[in-house]
Protein backbone atom coordinates (compact mmCIF):
# COMPACT_ATOMS: atom_id res chain seq x y z
CA UNK A 1 0.00 0.00 0.00
CA UNK A 2 2.81 2.42 0.89
CA UNK A 3 4.59 1.64 -2.36
CA UNK A 4 1.46 2.41 -4.41
CA UNK A 5 1.03 5.75 -2.60
CA UNK A 6 4.66 6.54 -3.20
CA UNK A 7 4.32 5.70 -6.92
CA UNK A 8 1.14 7.76 -7.22
CA UNK A 9 2.75 10.76 -5.46
CA UNK A 10 5.88 10.47 -7.64
CA UNK A 11 3.80 10.31 -10.81
CA UNK A 12 1.76 13.39 -9.84
CA UNK A 13 4.93 15.29 -8.89
CA UNK A 14 6.70 14.47 -12.16
CA UNK A 15 3.58 15.27 -14.20
CA UNK A 16 3.23 18.67 -12.51
CA UNK A 17 6.88 19.58 -13.09
CA UNK A 18 6.81 18.36 -16.68
CA UNK A 19 3.74 20.48 -17.51
CA UNK A 20 5.03 23.86 -16.38
CA UNK A 21 5.60 25.99 -19.48
CA UNK A 22 8.72 28.05 -19.72
CA UNK A 23 8.78 31.40 -21.44
CA UNK A 24 7.65 34.96 -20.94
CA UNK A 25 4.83 35.69 -18.50
CA UNK A 26 4.79 39.51 -18.96
CA UNK A 27 1.82 40.72 -21.09
CA UNK A 28 3.82 43.80 -22.17
CA UNK A 29 6.28 41.57 -24.02
CA UNK A 30 6.16 40.63 -27.70
CA UNK A 31 6.94 37.06 -26.51
CA UNK A 32 4.04 36.83 -24.04
CA UNK A 33 2.16 33.55 -23.95
CA UNK A 34 -0.76 33.03 -21.59
CA UNK A 35 -0.10 30.21 -19.18
CA UNK A 36 3.67 30.53 -18.97
CA UNK A 37 4.78 30.02 -15.42
CA UNK A 38 8.42 31.01 -15.50
CA UNK A 39 9.79 34.46 -14.80
CA UNK A 40 10.41 37.15 -17.37
CA UNK A 41 13.99 36.30 -18.26
CA UNK A 42 12.91 35.28 -21.78
CA UNK A 43 10.85 38.44 -22.50
CA UNK A 44 11.60 40.88 -25.31
CA UNK A 45 9.95 44.26 -25.74
CA UNK A 46 9.31 46.85 -28.43
CA UNK A 47 7.76 50.30 -28.57
CA UNK A 48 6.75 52.79 -31.26
CA UNK A 49 6.95 56.55 -31.73
CA UNK A 50 5.09 58.75 -34.21
CA UNK A 51 6.43 62.26 -34.96
CA UNK A 52 4.21 64.89 -36.58
CA UNK A 53 3.60 68.61 -37.03
CA UNK A 54 0.69 70.84 -37.98
CA UNK A 55 0.00 73.58 -40.48
CA UNK A 56 1.67 76.41 -38.50
CA UNK A 57 4.97 74.53 -38.33
CA UNK A 58 4.73 73.58 -41.99
CA UNK A 59 4.15 77.20 -43.05
CA UNK A 60 6.98 78.46 -40.81
CA UNK A 61 9.43 75.95 -42.29
CA UNK A 62 8.42 76.73 -45.87
CA UNK A 63 8.76 80.50 -45.19
CA UNK A 64 12.30 79.77 -43.98
CA UNK A 65 13.19 77.80 -47.12
CA UNK A 66 13.13 74.37 -45.48
CA UNK A 67 11.57 71.90 -47.89
CA UNK A 68 12.48 68.55 -46.31
CA UNK A 69 13.03 67.09 -42.86
CA UNK A 70 15.15 64.14 -41.70
CA UNK A 71 14.18 62.41 -38.43
CA UNK A 72 16.86 60.72 -36.28
CA UNK A 73 16.93 58.53 -33.19
CA UNK A 74 20.40 58.18 -31.70
CA UNK A 75 21.89 59.53 -34.93
CA UNK A 76 20.14 56.86 -37.03
CA UNK A 77 17.83 58.11 -39.79
CA UNK A 78 14.31 56.80 -39.10
CA UNK A 79 12.32 58.78 -41.66
CA UNK A 80 11.98 61.77 -43.94
CA UNK A 81 9.14 64.03 -44.98
CA UNK A 82 8.50 67.11 -47.06
CA UNK A 83 7.61 70.16 -44.98
CA UNK A 84 4.49 70.79 -47.06
CA UNK A 85 3.03 67.52 -45.68
CA UNK A 86 1.36 68.29 -42.36
CA UNK A 87 -1.45 66.90 -40.23
CA UNK A 88 -4.60 68.60 -38.99
CA UNK A 89 -4.92 66.25 -35.99
CA UNK A 90 -2.79 63.90 -33.95
CA UNK A 91 -1.97 60.57 -35.61
CA UNK A 92 -2.18 57.16 -34.06
CA UNK A 93 -0.15 54.06 -34.81
CA UNK A 94 -2.64 52.83 -37.37
CA UNK A 95 -3.00 56.12 -39.29
CA UNK A 96 0.32 57.90 -39.54
CA UNK A 97 0.08 59.48 -42.98
CA UNK A 98 1.99 62.78 -43.14
CA UNK A 99 3.93 61.66 -40.06
CA UNK A 100 7.01 59.57 -39.33
CA UNK A 101 6.64 56.31 -37.39
CA UNK A 102 9.41 54.14 -36.01
CA UNK A 103 9.25 50.93 -33.99
CA UNK A 104 12.20 49.93 -31.88
CA UNK A 105 13.28 46.70 -30.27
CA UNK A 106 13.96 47.35 -26.58
CA UNK A 107 15.65 44.02 -25.93
CA UNK A 108 14.86 42.72 -22.48
CA UNK A 109 14.12 46.13 -20.88
CA UNK A 110 10.79 47.95 -20.79
CA UNK A 111 12.06 51.50 -21.38
CA UNK A 112 15.00 52.97 -23.24
CA UNK A 113 16.09 56.56 -23.59
CA UNK A 114 16.96 58.00 -26.99
CA UNK A 115 18.22 61.23 -28.46
CA UNK A 116 15.74 62.54 -31.00
CA UNK A 117 16.54 65.18 -33.58
CA UNK A 118 15.09 66.64 -36.76
CA UNK A 119 17.35 68.21 -39.35
CA UNK A 120 16.70 70.15 -42.52
CA UNK A 121 17.91 68.81 -45.84
CA UNK A 122 20.97 71.07 -45.26
CA UNK A 123 21.78 69.20 -42.00
CA UNK A 124 20.70 72.09 -39.76
CA UNK A 125 19.24 70.79 -36.50
CA UNK A 126 15.75 72.20 -36.00
CA UNK A 127 14.59 70.10 -33.03
CA UNK A 128 16.59 68.09 -30.51
CA UNK A 129 15.44 66.40 -27.31
CA UNK A 130 15.68 63.25 -25.22
CA UNK A 131 12.75 60.87 -25.39
CA UNK A 132 11.81 57.52 -23.84
CA UNK A 133 10.44 54.57 -25.75
CA UNK A 134 8.22 52.38 -23.59
CA UNK A 135 7.29 48.74 -24.04
CA UNK A 136 4.01 47.88 -25.70
CA UNK A 137 3.12 51.52 -26.40
CA UNK A 138 2.88 53.87 -29.30
CA UNK A 139 3.60 57.46 -28.30
CA UNK A 140 3.13 60.55 -30.44
CA UNK A 141 5.24 63.68 -30.36
CA UNK A 142 4.02 66.87 -32.00
CA UNK A 143 6.79 69.16 -33.21
CA UNK A 144 6.07 72.77 -32.28
CA UNK A 145 7.50 76.20 -32.86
Amino acid sequence: MKISHLLLFSSIFLFTIGCSKKGCSDPDSIDYERGNSSGNEECRYQGSLVFWYGKDVSEFLIENNVSGLNFYLNDELVGTTETKNFRTNAPDCDDFSNAVKTTRSLGNVKTIGCEFSVQSEDNITIWHTSININANTCSTLELGL
